[in-house]
C-alpha cells in the first residue's frame, strides 16, 4: 500500500498484554498479536484490491478493525462479504500451512500445536454471526438483502447481545469453577458493549445509507417493489430499503383495489422518497402524503 497505515492496540488488547506480564507468558500474547494483525492485514488487502481506502487497523484479542473508507463501504453486499472472509481465510492458510511444515518434520510439535490451536480459534470465533465480528458482517450482507440494512443490522445485534451474554455467563460460571476461560468472559464483554454501540448507531447507519442511495445510483442493479400501507411513515418506508436495488412502492388503499389490494393509482419511487427526507424532512409524514405534494391525488 502506498499510505501510511496506522496500528492501533485496543484497550482489550492492552489490558491482555498487562495481563501477560504478570502471568509470564508474553510470548503467548506476541504470538496472538502478529496472527491477529496478520488476520486484518487480509481484510486491508482485500479492501484495497477493491478500491477502498485503508485509515487504520485496530487490533482486540480476537481480531481487530480495520478503518476502511470509500463510496460503497458497508453498502456492497459483495464487497462486504469478500472483506470479511479474507481475514479467517488468513488463519486457515496459516493453520493448515503450519499443519503442513509440522507433518514434514520441519516443526515439532510443541511449538506447532498453540499456533494452530491460536489460528482455529481466531477463525471460529470471527465467523459468530455477531457484530461486529466477521461472521456478522457476512450476515448482514445476506440478509440486508431481502429485509433492508436497518433491520438486518438490528437482527445481528440482537444476536451479538444473545451470544454476548452467554459467553460472559460461561466464562464467568468457568472462572468461578476454576477454569481459565478469560478470553471467553473478554470476547463477551466486547461484544456486549459493540452491540449496544450498535443499536445506539442504527439510525444514524440508516441515515447514511440512504443518504449514499441517494447520491450515488452507479450500484443499482435491479428493479424491486414494496406494497406499503398508505399510512405508513415515510421513515418506516425507506428502512426497508436494500443495497444494490432501486424500489417503486405500491401504496394498500381501500378505494380503486386490484384483485391483489393495491392501489391502481401512481406509483411512488424511491428518490421521490430519499427527496422527501433529505429535502423536505418528512421522517413521520404518512406515505401517502408524497402523492398529494406531487399531485397525483
Amino acid at each position: 500500500m502506498k499510505h501510511r497505515l496506522p496500528i492501533r492496540l485496543n484497550l482489550f488488547f492492552l489490558l491482555l498484554l498487562f495481563y501477560a506480564l504478570f502471568g509470564h507468558f508474553l510470548w503467548l500474547v506476541l504470538r496472538l498479536f502478529a496472527v491477529v494483525l496478520l488476520h486484518e492485514l487480509g481484510h486491508a488487502v482485500v479492501a484495497y484490491r477493491l478500491g477502498y481506502r485503508i485509515e487504520s487497523i485496530e487490533l482486540y484479542p480476537f481480531g481487530g478493525v480495520a478503518r476502511i473508507t470509500g463510496k460503497h463501504v458497508g453498502w456492497s453486499p459483495r464487497d462486504e462479504v469478500l472483506i470479511s472472509i479474507s481475514g479467517p481465510l488468513v488463519n486457515l492458510v496459516l493453520a493448515l500451512s503450519t499443519i503442513l511444515v509440522m507433518i514434514l518434520g520441519k516443526l515439532s510439535r510443541e511449538m506447532a500445536e498453540p499456533f494452530i490451536e491460536m489460528n482455529f480459534t481466531l477463525l471460529f470465533f470471527n465467523l459468530l454471526p455477531a457484530l461486529p465480528l466477521d461472521g456478522g458482517r457476512i450476515a448482514r450482507a445476506g440478509l440486508s438483502l431481502s429485509r433492508g440494512y436497518e433491520a438486518a443490522t438490528e437482527a445481528l445485534t440482537r444476536m451479538s447481545l444473545a451470544l454476548s451474554t452467554l459467553l460472559i455467563v460461561f466464562g464467568g460460571v468457568a472462572l468461578w469453577l476454576g477454569y481459565p476461560e478469560a478470553g471467553m468472559l473478554i470476547l463477551g464483554v466486547f461484544l456486549l458493549v459493540s452491540a449496544i454501540s450498535l443499536r445506539r448507531q442504527n439510525r444514524y447507519d440508516l441515515l447514511r445509507f440512504l443518504d449514499h442511495k441517494r447520491r450515488d445510483s452507479s450500484d443499482t442493479k435491479v428493479l424491486r417493489t414494496l406494497i406499503i400501507d398508505k399510512n405508513t411513515e415515510i421513515g418506516k418506508v425507506a428502512s426497508q430499503f436494500v443495497p444494490e436495488a432501486y424500489h417503486v412502492i405500491y401504496l394498500k388503499d381501500k378505494h380503486e383495489l386490484t384483485n391483489d389490494g393495491i392501489s391502481t393509482g401512481p406509483l411512488i419511487e424511491e428518490k421521490e422518497v430519499l427527496a422527501a427526507i433529505f429535502d423536505g424532512g418528512m421522517w413521520m409524514e404518512p406515505i401517502h402524503r408524497l402523492l398529494q405534494s406531487h399531485h397525483h391525488m
